[in-house]
């Protein structure tokens, strides 16, 4: 899968090589539906960035809910039915570190954890650590492309699922 650069062109979010039409892509791959099912929640103070995210999770079928700020996302997280969430680090108020932790000791994360991806533009390299430190699952850098995306959600799902058969 390569990567693919997105634009914001008279309000619409498009690919460089795609057009989008009424917010569903021309030529949809086998893959489209690999991710069916799946309710992913995107945490994240930009508006912008939850769209790019919404499309590229749409793409492989997954079911996007959206938040634009961790106090909104934490709200969403307990009332919604939720597989993975997307955790933007940066955010205003209550930053991802710190949400995350809120997410962690919510009943419903203690009856039924689900993988919480750093979702950021910080360097791994700069975060690794608190990464770590703070239990989330995976990472995934900004800007990013389709395949890292997919990539990493799968390899957290997988381990998820591994784990509720032992």
């Amino acid at each position: 899968m390569g990567a693919k650069s997105y634009f914001l062109v008279d309000n619409k979010i498009q690919s460089m090589d795609e057009e989008f039409i009424e917010g569903v892509e021309k030529n949809e791959s086998p893959s489209s539906e690999v991710l069916a099912g799946i309710n992913v929640l995107i945490i994240d103070d930009n508006p912008i960035n939850l769209i790019v995210a919404e499309k590229t999770l749409r793409k492989f079928g997954a079911k996007s809910l959206k938040a634009l700020s961790a106090k909104e996302g934490i709200q969403k997280f307990n009332s919604e039915t939720v597989n993975l969430v997307l955790m933007d680090l940066h955010m205003p108020g209550i930053d991802g570190f710190k949400a995350t932790a809120l997410v962690h000791e919510t009943e419903k994360y203690k009856s039924d954890p689900v993988p919480i991806l750093a979702y950021t533009t910080f360097a791994y390299d700069e975060v690794q650590a608190k990464i770590d430190e703070h239990k989330l699952d995976g990472y995934i850098g900004k800007p990013f492309t389709q395949g890292q995306v997919f990539e990493t959600i799968m390899s957290v799902l997988q381990v998820n699922e591994a784990s509720e058969e032992v």
